[in-house]
């Protein structure tokens, strides 16, 4: 089996992981192709405390369709839980952006970046069975519905604040994570309305298709 992952090890600070994080990536990526056709996409993991979510320790990005980056923190005091639950987490999130990227691109407006996140992380539960992440619910009800109202009039647009919608800003008064929460409630209102349907099986699904006519 040809190499895809590759744990950075040049500073050492990964030295005493290295082996548990391949170990679980492998086994990660084994488990969602199994669910999606992902393959030819390089993964990195690397030291990076700068790149993670500081609750987890760990962080991931996929600037493409062929590459994943995943920040590490080896200081993070859980590290060890971070390994062994998040990384198959992370990497289903972040392989359902590579197939994406494949079909109709991340996503240039804002709803199209809703629509691929709450993809992604729908299909990251899909995979593993595990309860929503954090940022996945955010926002209480009362307040997905006052946010997606704000929301709205930005959908199509292609100048939207991506950092505003996705990690909060005091500014706008948007909280963290909003883009997350309201991305995976309005998937996860289509799944409910089509029980048929899988996050494995819309990949190259229109955003539009996820708004209620």
């Amino acid at each position: 089996m040809s190499k895809f992952i590759y744990v950075l090890r040049g500073a050492g600070d990964l030295d005493d992981f290295s082996a548990d994080i391949e170990k679980n990536a492998y086994l990660a990526v084994k488990k969602i192709r199994s669910k999606i056709p992902v393959t030819g996409v390089d993964i990195v993991f690397y030291h990076n405390p700068a790149g993670v979510i500081p609750e987890l320790g760990i962080g991931g990005y996929s600037p493409n369709a062929n590459t994943v980056f995943i920040s590490l923190d080896p200081n993070f005091k859980n590290f060890h839980q971070t390994i062994d639950v998040q990384v198959e987490r992370i990497l289903a999130h972040e392989l359902h952006h590579c197939l994406r990227w494949r079909k109709v691109g991340y996503g240039k407006t804002l709803l199209e970046a809703l629509i691929t996140e709450g993809l992604a992380d729908h299909f990251e539960i899909e995979v593993t069975g595990k309860s929503p992440q954090p940022w996945d619910r955010a926002l209480d009800g009362n307040r997905i519905e006052k946010y997606l109202d704000l929301a709205k009039p930005e959908f199509n647009h292609k100048n939207y604040d991506h950092h505003a919608w996705f990690y909060g800003s005091k500014t706008k008064s948007i909280p963290r994570w909003t883009g997350y929460t309201l991305g995976f409630h309005l998937v996860g209102k289509y799944l409910q309305n089509n029980p048929s349907k899988r996050p494995s099986r819309l990949c190259a699904a229109a955003a539009e298709e996820f708004i209620a006519k």
